[in-house]
């Protein structure tokens, strides 16, 4: 029993701050993922969930720009200024992308 709780806290853990990417519109994918702090204020006060981030994509890959979709406030900071350093795969065009970044106090 003592094993099993010890296997779930791993998984648990590995989980905690592993963004998702939905794919670009175009189907570009991620080159470059930078995983948000977790910010300590949050940490103390026992908040947790998620951070939608939209990004718009340059043709060159790089994030032109990024918005809080959602998100507690205490997390959105630290996601926004992760989404911004993502880079992407090139493409011919501009495309926008949902980043979901998942804040878990519990590592």
């Amino acid at each position: 029993m003592m094993m099993k709780s010890k296997v779930h806290a791993v998984l648990a853990a590995a989980a905690i701050l592993l963004p998702s990417a939905l794919m670009a519109q175009d189907g570009r994918t991620p080159v470059k993922q930078v995983r948000p702090a977790y910010p300590q204020l949050a940490r103390q006060a026992h908040i947790s969930g998620s951070v939608r981030v939209e990004v718009v994509i340059a043709p060159n890959g790089k994030v032109k720009s990024a918005s809080v979709l959602g998100g507690h406030p205490l997390l959105a900071q630290t996601a926004l200024e992760a989404a911004k350093q993502w880079q992407y795969a090139p493409a011919a065009s501009e495309s926008s992308a949902t980043v979901v970044f998942n804040f878990n106090e519990y590592e």
